[in-house]
């Protein structure tokens, strides 16, 4: 299952345990034969220009630190981050997902040649045709990436780099769907099982939950203080959260090599306030 499913089973699970036989929830729906393989299965060779086939996690030496204090963009920084990545035609994930993969770019001292790629996912439910039904209970996203070379991440402006973001998803349409979905199928084996470890040191996944109800889960004790992830450390994965005060603030939990750390944290602000001061 995926994001709007968590927050969705949680937030019936926290009004059955509030409110008894009161509650008031929106009943899932498991009809999975949307999202089922069409026959003979078809992909369309556009498709494999932006969809992520396959996440690749080789194991990786060193420590992996999960950090989660002190990242936070304030809502006027958020703002003015977006005003230089392109303005209101860009989105607060593009923005700072463009932010993230430059300043991890910079502090990994990446070869220029390298190539490196920014990989994040998109909800499906209402961009198929017709939308997927509300409550759907499944995993109803697919995986996208844009790849450049590291000196072009590194030195170019994040308006660039926000807009490559935008239209990757701008891309993905009903067809582009149903064609990872076939990929998926041609590509299934009977031993295959969830990938784990680390991303390669070039690559970066965004994930977001921005906009999620991340903090509607009252068991009647009360909305959350705060949310976090539970699974174990994954090298190169980040997670947008929105902040639990409801300031326009934007959380940012990742997992990151601890050689970099305290470089990667130097560069998100130091360069972000350099941004900040021109405006």
């Amino acid at each position: 299952m995926d994001g709007s499913v968590v927050f969705h089973f949680f937030r019936t699970w926290s009004a059955f345990s509030r409110d008894g036989d009161r509650a008031m929830v929106n009943l899932p729906c498991h009809d999975r034969t949307r999202l089922s393989a069409r026959d003979p299965p078809v992909v369309h060779p556009d498709g494999l220009a932006v969809f992520s086939p396959k996440i690749n996690l080789p194991p990786q030496p060193g420590p992996v630190v999960n950090e989660v204090v002190g990242f936070t963009l304030a809502k006027d920084q958020l703002s003015t981050l977006k005003h230089i990545s392109g303005g209101d035609g860009v989105s607060t994930f593009s923005a700072v997902s463009a932010h993230l993969w430059q300043c991890m770019c910079l502090a990994r001292n990446l070869p220029p040649d390298a190539t490196t790629q920014l990989m994040f996912s998109a909800n499906v439910r209402r961009i198929m045709r017709p939308p997927l039904p509300d409550g759907y209970f499944g995993n109803a996203i697919i995986n996208l990436s844009v790849g450049d070379k590291a000196h072009a991440i590194a030195s170019r402006e994040l308006s660039y780099i926000a807009r490559r973001i935008r239209d990757t998803h701008r891309r993905v349409n009903d067809e582009l769907v149903h064609s990872a979905i076939d990929y998926l199928e041609l590509a299934k084996r009977d031993d295959e099982r969830p990938a784990t470890g680390n991303l390669p040191v070039t690559d970066i996944r965004v994930v977001s939950w921005l906009g999620m109800p991340s903090y509607d889960a009252d068991f009647s004790w009360g909305r959350p203080l705060a949310m976090f992830r539970a699974e174990p450390n994954r090298g190169g994965f980040v997670h947008l959260i929105d902040s639990a005060q409801g300031d326009g603030s934007v959380r940012i939990i990742m997992s990151i090599e601890a050689a970099i750390l305290s470089e990667f944290k130097r560069l998100l602000y130091a360069k972000f306030n350099m941004l900040y001061s021109k405006f």
